[in-house]
């Protein structure tokens, strides 16, 4: 449980110092709609769980494994959205330390993720399979 509270600390952490060290909306049209539609993503995976989903990475008692939605692409859509949304923050207001405190908050997400998958995979004996058949984080790629 201390990893599931160090994960989520070092994620938020990342979040607010990206969110005051520079600006997140940009001003470019595309670039902002482009943000919108990840922010969307984000969404709708949020959606598919009745937006009754934990910051944390453990597992609800009555949960269950979603495999639709944005889930038949990314097995991770909440962790692709905010990837990209703040990628995209660092990237329109550019700094080495923004761009830092970005590759913290991936790796951060990639090992809440990785933990994540260990539990599912106690959890769901269908998970293995699940995960052949879909990405991590970016449909047909990783």
């Amino acid at each position: 449980m201390k990893k599931s509270y160090a994960f989520v600390a070092i994620q938020f952490t990342a979040i607010f110092i990206l969110i005051f060290t520079g600006s997140i909306f940009p001003s470019d049209i595309v670039i902002f709609i482009i943000m919108i539609l990840f922010l969307l993503f984000g969404l709708w995976a949020m959606f598919v769980h009745r937006f009754r989903f934990n910051a944390l990475p453990v597992l609800r008692d009555d949960s269950s494994l979603k495999t639709s939605g944005p889930y038949r692409f990314v097995r991770h859509p909440m962790y692709t959205s905010l990837i990209f949304i703040t990628l995209i923050w660092v990237l329109y207001d550019f700094t080495i330390i923004r761009l830092a405190i970005w590759i913290i908050l991936l790796i951060t997400i990639y090992l809440k993720s990785e933990y994540e998958e260990q539990l599912l995979i106690k959890k769901f004996p269908e998970y293995p399979q699940y995960k052949t058949l879909t990405k991590k984080f970016i449909p047909f790629i990783y």
